[in-house]
């Protein structure tokens, strides 16, 4: 993920996935991947150890088993500093698959939440 600070507290950047299966089955076998690749901005509130922060993404995914297509979705998350350049991080995601711009105007309600938790470090 690679992340450029614009200001004190907007962050923007690329959110890059890869998943791999190796199903297996009766009389079958065979490997499965598919990716993503998202570009964000995310605004953060306060200065104290609890930012939250709200953003948006835009980007792609492609593979074996999807349509490749557009994504894009809103988000918003909470980071809790437990150093000054270590924290966990909690975010909600509300993506939803689009084609065209009409098609993104029609698919918005059949998006799906996505949660994440993790840590992070700036440099």
């Amino acid at each position: 993920m690679a992340i450029r600070c614009l200001t004190g507290r907007t962050l923007a950047g690329i959110r890059q996935s890869v998943n791999f299966a190796d199903v297996a089955g009766e009389g079958f076998s065979d490997n499965f991947w598919n990716g993503s690749t998202r570009g964000f901005a995310d605004y953060h509130f306060g200065q104290g150890a609890a930012r939250p922060f709200v953003g948006a993404s835009l980007g792609a995914i492609y593979g074996d088993g999807v349509k490749d297509t557009g994504i894009a979705g809103l988000e918003t998350g909470l980071k809790y500093y437990l150093l000054s350049t270590t924290f966990i991080q909690g975010r909600a995601e509300y993506p939803f698959l689009f084609d065209s711009g009409d098609s993104a105007e029609q698919n918005y309600d059949n998006g799906a939440w996505a949660y994440t938790f993790g840590m992070g470090i700036n440099f």
